[in-house]
Protein backbone atom coordinates (compact mmCIF):
# COMPACT_ATOMS: atom_id res chain seq x y z
CA UNK A 1 0.00 0.00 0.00
CA UNK A 2 1.58 3.54 -1.20
CA UNK A 3 1.39 6.61 1.18
CA UNK A 4 2.10 9.70 -0.58
CA UNK A 5 3.50 12.95 1.01
CA UNK A 6 2.32 16.11 -1.03
CA UNK A 7 4.97 19.40 -1.32
CA UNK A 8 2.16 21.36 0.10
CA UNK A 9 3.60 23.54 3.33
CA UNK A 10 0.53 23.87 4.82
CA UNK A 11 -1.03 26.44 7.50
CA UNK A 12 -3.87 26.17 9.55
CA UNK A 13 -6.21 29.63 10.24
CA UNK A 14 -9.10 30.96 11.50
CA UNK A 15 -11.63 33.84 11.15
CA UNK A 16 -14.52 35.20 13.64
CA UNK A 17 -17.82 35.11 12.33
CA UNK A 18 -17.72 39.01 12.75
CA UNK A 19 -14.77 39.58 10.56
CA UNK A 20 -15.37 37.71 7.74
CA UNK A 21 -15.73 41.00 5.45
CA UNK A 22 -12.43 42.30 5.78
CA UNK A 23 -10.92 38.81 4.19
CA UNK A 24 -13.54 38.20 1.69
CA UNK A 25 -12.17 39.13 -1.94
CA UNK A 26 -9.48 37.09 -0.99
CA UNK A 27 -11.48 34.26 -0.41
CA UNK A 28 -13.20 34.98 -3.57
CA UNK A 29 -10.27 34.77 -5.45
CA UNK A 30 -8.50 31.88 -3.80
CA UNK A 31 -12.01 29.80 -4.28
CA UNK A 32 -13.89 30.95 -7.50
CA UNK A 33 -11.06 32.55 -9.18
CA UNK A 34 -8.69 29.88 -8.29
CA UNK A 35 -7.12 29.42 -11.59
CA UNK A 36 -5.64 33.01 -10.81
CA UNK A 37 -3.85 32.07 -8.30
CA UNK A 38 -0.76 29.67 -7.41
CA UNK A 39 -2.68 28.41 -4.81
CA UNK A 40 -3.09 24.42 -4.80
CA UNK A 41 -4.35 23.66 -1.30
CA UNK A 42 -7.14 25.26 -0.03
CA UNK A 43 -10.34 24.46 1.91
CA UNK A 44 -12.56 26.60 4.02
CA UNK A 45 -15.16 25.61 6.37
CA UNK A 46 -17.48 27.68 7.73
CA UNK A 47 -19.15 26.38 11.64
CA UNK A 48 -21.07 27.62 13.63
CA UNK A 49 -18.15 29.21 15.48
CA UNK A 50 -16.00 31.01 12.57
CA UNK A 51 -14.67 30.48 9.40
CA UNK A 52 -11.63 27.54 9.51
CA UNK A 53 -9.07 27.70 6.49
CA UNK A 54 -6.35 24.73 5.54
CA UNK A 55 -3.95 26.64 2.73
CA UNK A 56 -0.65 26.68 1.62
CA UNK A 57 1.76 28.21 2.09
CA UNK A 58 1.31 30.54 -1.56
CA UNK A 59 -2.36 30.66 -1.00
CA UNK A 60 -1.74 32.53 2.73
CA UNK A 61 0.33 35.41 1.14
CA UNK A 62 -3.36 36.03 -0.91
CA UNK A 63 -5.26 37.03 2.36
CA UNK A 64 -4.41 40.06 4.25
CA UNK A 65 -2.06 40.15 6.94
CA UNK A 66 -3.99 41.22 9.78
CA UNK A 67 -5.01 40.80 13.57
CA UNK A 68 -8.27 39.21 12.83
CA UNK A 69 -6.55 36.20 10.95
CA UNK A 70 -5.37 34.00 13.31
CA UNK A 71 -2.52 31.82 11.73
CA UNK A 72 -1.74 28.60 13.65
CA UNK A 73 2.21 28.54 13.81
CA UNK A 74 2.85 25.03 13.21
CA UNK A 75 3.84 23.86 9.34
CA UNK A 76 1.61 21.14 8.43
CA UNK A 77 2.19 18.28 5.58
CA UNK A 78 -0.51 16.05 3.88
CA UNK A 79 -0.35 12.03 3.85
CA UNK A 80 -2.73 10.61 1.44
CA UNK A 81 -2.70 6.93 1.71
CA UNK A 82 -3.74 5.19 -2.20
CA UNK A 83 -5.44 1.65 -1.21
CA UNK A 84 -4.13 -1.29 -3.18
CA UNK A 85 -7.77 -1.61 -4.22
CA UNK A 86 -10.88 -0.12 -4.00
CA UNK A 87 -14.06 -1.51 -3.45
CA UNK A 88 -16.95 -0.10 -5.78
CA UNK A 89 -19.51 -0.54 -3.57
CA UNK A 90 -18.20 0.56 -0.42
CA UNK A 91 -15.80 3.11 1.28
CA UNK A 92 -14.92 1.14 4.49
CA UNK A 93 -11.52 0.15 3.00
CA UNK A 94 -10.41 4.12 2.81
CA UNK A 95 -11.89 4.12 6.23
CA UNK A 96 -9.44 1.34 7.43
CA UNK A 97 -6.93 2.35 5.67
CA UNK A 98 -6.64 6.01 7.45
CA UNK A 99 -7.61 4.28 10.35
CA UNK A 100 -4.25 2.22 10.24
CA UNK A 101 -2.29 5.19 9.64
CA UNK A 102 -4.24 7.68 12.32
CA UNK A 103 -3.69 4.34 15.35
CA UNK A 104 -0.12 3.84 14.43
CA UNK A 105 0.86 7.72 14.96
CA UNK A 106 -1.13 8.44 17.95
CA UNK A 107 0.13 5.10 19.38
CA UNK A 108 3.42 7.01 18.88
CA UNK A 109 1.97 10.39 20.15
CA UNK A 110 2.23 12.08 17.04
CA UNK A 111 -0.76 14.33 16.78
CA UNK A 112 -2.85 15.05 13.47
CA UNK A 113 -5.30 16.95 11.59
CA UNK A 114 -7.86 15.61 9.20
CA UNK A 115 -9.34 16.32 6.30
CA UNK A 116 -11.81 14.14 4.79
CA UNK A 117 -12.71 15.35 1.09
CA UNK A 118 -14.43 13.78 -1.97
CA UNK A 119 -11.81 12.48 -3.38
CA UNK A 120 -9.77 10.91 -0.32
CA UNK A 121 -8.60 11.53 2.86
CA UNK A 122 -5.78 13.73 3.94
CA UNK A 123 -4.06 13.51 6.75
CA UNK A 124 -1.46 16.45 7.92
CA UNK A 125 1.19 15.79 10.26
CA UNK A 126 3.53 18.28 11.44
CA UNK A 127 6.62 19.13 9.47
CA UNK A 128 8.54 18.87 12.39
CA UNK A 129 7.71 15.59 13.27
CA UNK A 130 8.41 14.21 9.44
CA UNK A 131 11.15 11.76 10.83
CA UNK A 132 9.11 10.61 13.10
CA UNK A 133 6.26 9.61 10.78
CA UNK A 134 8.01 7.77 8.36
CA UNK A 135 10.05 5.55 10.89
CA UNK A 136 6.27 5.10 12.33
CA UNK A 137 4.94 4.25 8.93
CA UNK A 138 7.16 2.64 6.82
CA UNK A 139 7.03 -1.25 8.12
CA UNK A 140 3.14 -0.96 6.48
CA UNK A 141 3.65 1.73 3.73
CA UNK A 142 5.41 2.40 0.62
CA UNK A 143 6.11 6.06 1.07
CA UNK A 144 6.30 8.30 -1.67
CA UNK A 145 7.17 11.77 -1.22
CA UNK A 146 5.65 14.22 -4.13
CA UNK A 147 8.33 16.28 -6.04
CA UNK A 148 7.89 20.13 -7.25
CA UNK A 149 7.25 18.94 -10.46
CA UNK A 150 5.07 15.98 -9.26
CA UNK A 151 7.08 13.16 -9.64
CA UNK A 152 6.86 10.61 -7.07
CA UNK A 153 9.81 9.80 -5.48
CA UNK A 154 10.18 7.14 -2.72
CA UNK A 155 11.21 8.08 0.93
CA UNK A 156 13.82 6.13 2.35
CA UNK A 157 13.59 5.42 5.91
CA UNK A 158 16.38 5.96 8.07
CA UNK A 159 17.30 2.19 9.44
CA UNK A 160 16.57 1.45 12.83
CA UNK A 161 17.09 -1.71 14.56
CA UNK A 162 13.82 -4.02 15.40
CA UNK A 163 13.82 -2.92 19.38
CA UNK A 164 14.33 0.92 18.62
CA UNK A 165 11.22 0.13 15.74
CA UNK A 166 9.26 -1.33 18.55
CA UNK A 167 9.85 1.31 20.92
CA UNK A 168 9.16 4.16 18.21
CA UNK A 169 5.93 2.59 17.09
CA UNK A 170 4.57 1.48 20.64
CA UNK A 171 2.10 -1.36 21.03
CA UNK A 172 -1.71 -0.33 20.56
CA UNK A 173 -2.94 1.17 23.80
CA UNK A 174 -7.09 1.39 24.29
CA UNK A 175 -8.25 4.95 23.46
CA UNK A 176 -11.29 6.12 25.48
CA UNK A 177 -13.25 9.41 23.78
CA UNK A 178 -12.34 12.30 26.56
CA UNK A 179 -14.15 15.09 24.33
CA UNK A 180 -17.71 15.59 24.74
CA UNK A 181 -19.43 15.25 21.66
CA UNK A 182 -23.25 16.10 20.16
CA UNK A 183 -25.11 15.73 16.74
CA UNK A 184 -27.60 18.26 15.13
CA UNK A 185 -30.00 17.62 13.26
CA UNK A 186 -28.48 18.75 10.03
CA UNK A 187 -28.31 16.14 7.12
CA UNK A 188 -25.31 17.11 4.61
CA UNK A 189 -24.56 15.70 1.07
CA UNK A 190 -21.22 15.24 0.43
CA UNK A 191 -20.40 15.49 -3.13
CA UNK A 192 -17.92 17.20 -5.94
CA UNK A 193 -18.00 19.64 -8.84
CA UNK A 194 -16.19 19.77 -11.88
CA UNK A 195 -13.59 22.85 -12.19
CA UNK A 196 -14.90 24.42 -15.34
CA UNK A 197 -18.64 24.78 -13.34
CA UNK A 198 -17.59 27.06 -10.84
CA UNK A 199 -18.07 29.97 -13.48
CA UNK A 200 -21.67 28.89 -13.68
CA UNK A 201 -21.91 28.78 -10.12
CA UNK A 202 -20.83 31.76 -8.46
CA UNK A 203 -23.93 33.11 -7.09
CA UNK A 204 -24.67 30.02 -5.26
CA UNK A 205 -21.01 29.48 -3.92
CA UNK A 206 -21.57 33.05 -2.98
CA UNK A 207 -24.76 32.42 -1.20
CA UNK A 208 -23.08 28.91 0.98
CA UNK A 209 -20.18 31.06 1.99
CA UNK A 210 -21.20 34.16 2.84
CA UNK A 211 -24.74 34.47 3.31
CA UNK A 212 -26.16 31.07 4.83
CA UNK A 213 -27.95 33.22 7.70
CA UNK A 214 -30.36 33.89 4.86
CA UNK A 215 -31.56 30.44 3.73
CA UNK A 216 -30.60 27.63 6.63
CA UNK A 217 -32.64 27.27 9.27
CA UNK A 218 -31.91 29.10 12.93
CA UNK A 219 -29.09 27.29 15.02
CA UNK A 220 -31.69 27.65 17.88
CA UNK A 221 -33.94 24.86 15.15
CA UNK A 222 -31.22 22.09 16.33
CA UNK A 223 -29.18 22.99 12.87
CA UNK A 224 -25.48 24.22 13.13
CA UNK A 225 -23.92 26.09 10.68
CA UNK A 226 -21.54 23.47 8.49
CA UNK A 227 -19.97 23.81 4.90
CA UNK A 228 -16.76 22.36 3.80
CA UNK A 229 -15.34 23.68 0.52
CA UNK A 230 -12.00 21.89 -0.78
CA UNK A 231 -10.02 22.81 -3.61
CA UNK A 232 -6.69 20.75 -3.91
CA UNK A 233 -4.67 20.04 -7.02
CA UNK A 234 -7.94 21.31 -9.25
CA UNK A 235 -10.44 18.73 -7.33
CA UNK A 236 -13.41 20.41 -5.55
CA UNK A 237 -14.87 18.75 -3.02
CA UNK A 238 -17.76 20.07 -1.30
CA UNK A 239 -20.10 19.06 2.13
CA UNK A 240 -23.17 20.78 1.81
CA UNK A 241 -26.31 21.08 4.13
CA UNK A 242 -29.33 19.63 2.36
CA UNK A 243 -31.46 23.06 2.82
CA UNK A 244 -29.03 24.20 0.27
CA UNK A 245 -29.08 21.68 -2.43
CA UNK A 246 -32.11 23.38 -3.91
CA UNK A 247 -29.82 26.48 -5.06
CA UNK A 248 -27.94 24.38 -7.68
CA UNK A 249 -28.95 23.49 -11.09
CA UNK A 250 -30.01 20.34 -11.74
CA UNK A 251 -27.28 18.18 -12.97
CA UNK A 252 -24.53 20.38 -11.41
CA UNK A 253 -23.63 18.14 -8.25
CA UNK A 254 -21.28 14.93 -9.04
CA UNK A 255 -23.29 12.22 -7.03
CA UNK A 256 -25.16 9.30 -7.43
CA UNK A 257 -27.97 7.58 -5.50
CA UNK A 258 -28.23 10.43 -2.58
CA UNK A 259 -26.76 9.35 0.40
CA UNK A 260 -27.53 11.57 3.37
CA UNK A 261 -24.83 11.96 5.90
CA UNK A 262 -25.40 13.39 9.68
CA UNK A 263 -23.00 14.96 11.52
CA UNK A 264 -21.35 14.53 15.25
CA UNK A 265 -18.97 17.09 16.45
CA UNK A 266 -16.26 16.73 19.06
CA UNK A 267 -15.80 19.19 21.79
CA UNK A 268 -17.42 22.05 22.80
CA UNK A 269 -14.38 24.06 23.55
CA UNK A 270 -11.19 24.28 21.80
CA UNK A 271 -9.60 21.30 21.28
CA UNK A 272 -5.96 22.69 20.41
CA UNK A 273 -3.66 21.48 18.16
CA UNK A 274 -0.64 19.53 20.39
CA UNK A 275 -3.01 16.52 22.06
CA UNK A 276 -2.75 13.34 20.11
CA UNK A 277 -4.99 10.26 19.56
CA UNK A 278 -8.20 12.69 19.16
CA UNK A 279 -8.88 11.14 15.35
CA UNK A 280 -8.12 7.86 16.51
CA UNK A 281 -10.75 8.04 19.19
CA UNK A 282 -13.31 8.84 16.96
CA UNK A 283 -12.61 6.64 13.88
CA UNK A 284 -10.75 3.68 15.31
CA UNK A 285 -13.93 2.13 16.93
CA UNK A 286 -16.26 3.14 14.01
CA UNK A 287 -13.81 2.13 11.19
CA UNK A 288 -13.78 -1.26 13.31
CA UNK A 289 -17.63 -1.43 13.18
CA UNK A 290 -17.34 -0.71 9.36
CA UNK A 291 -19.17 2.65 10.08
CA UNK A 292 -17.73 4.47 6.74
CA UNK A 293 -16.83 7.66 7.86
CA UNK A 294 -15.68 11.37 6.11
CA UNK A 295 -13.68 13.75 9.49
CA UNK A 296 -12.74 16.93 8.97
CA UNK A 297 -10.60 19.02 11.43
CA UNK A 298 -11.38 22.68 11.77
CA UNK A 299 -9.11 25.12 13.97
CA UNK A 300 -11.64 24.78 16.80
CA UNK A 301 -13.49 21.53 17.36
CA UNK A 302 -13.50 18.27 14.89
CA UNK A 303 -16.08 16.42 12.98
CA UNK A 304 -17.17 13.23 11.81
CA UNK A 305 -19.80 12.67 9.10
CA UNK A 306 -22.04 8.90 9.55
CA UNK A 307 -23.97 8.30 7.21
CA UNK A 308 -27.79 8.60 8.30
CA UNK A 309 -28.52 5.66 8.52
CA UNK A 310 -25.63 4.44 11.02
CA UNK A 311 -25.57 8.05 12.88
CA UNK A 312 -27.45 6.07 16.06
CA UNK A 313 -25.27 2.79 16.34
CA UNK A 314 -22.54 5.29 15.87
CA UNK A 315 -23.66 7.66 18.65
CA UNK A 316 -24.00 4.34 20.71
CA UNK A 317 -20.13 2.79 20.01
CA UNK A 318 -19.04 6.57 20.55
CA UNK A 319 -20.81 6.91 23.97
CA UNK A 320 -19.49 3.16 25.13
CA UNK A 321 -16.34 4.46 24.27
CA UNK A 322 -16.64 7.78 26.99
CA UNK A 323 -14.15 8.26 29.56
CA UNK A 324 -11.29 10.90 30.57
CA UNK A 325 -7.21 9.96 30.40
CA UNK A 326 -5.33 11.53 33.13
CA UNK A 327 -1.37 11.13 33.48
CA UNK A 328 -2.50 7.62 31.40
CA UNK A 329 -5.05 6.85 33.93
CA UNK A 330 -8.42 5.94 33.71
CA UNK A 331 -11.47 7.85 35.37
CA UNK A 332 -15.09 8.77 35.11
CA UNK A 333 -16.45 9.76 31.42
CA UNK A 334 -17.81 13.53 30.85
CA UNK A 335 -20.99 13.84 31.33
CA UNK A 336 -22.00 17.05 29.00
CA UNK A 337 -22.65 14.49 25.93
CA UNK A 338 -26.17 15.01 24.42
CA UNK A 339 -27.94 13.67 20.87
CA UNK A 340 -30.75 15.40 19.89
CA UNK A 341 -32.61 12.89 17.57
CA UNK A 342 -34.75 14.27 14.36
Amino acid sequence: MELHISPHRLRIASILKKDIDLFTHSLIKLSLLHQQVSCNFFSFTETCDDFSLIIDQEGLKELPSRAELMVQSTVWLALDAIPSFVDADSNSGLTMTTKSIITSLADKNISVYNLSTYQTDFILVKEDEYDDVVTCLSNDFKILEESQDGEMIPVVCQEVDENSRRNTCGLHTPRPVVHSFHSPDNRFLVTCLQPEQLSHLTSTLLKLMFYSNSFLPSPKDGHERFLSLSIINQKISLVVDVESIALFPGGSLCTGAEEYWRMIKIGNLPLGFDESGIVAQISEPLAEAGIPIYYISTFLNDHTLVSEADIERAFAILESKRGKMIDGNSCEPDDSLHFSNR
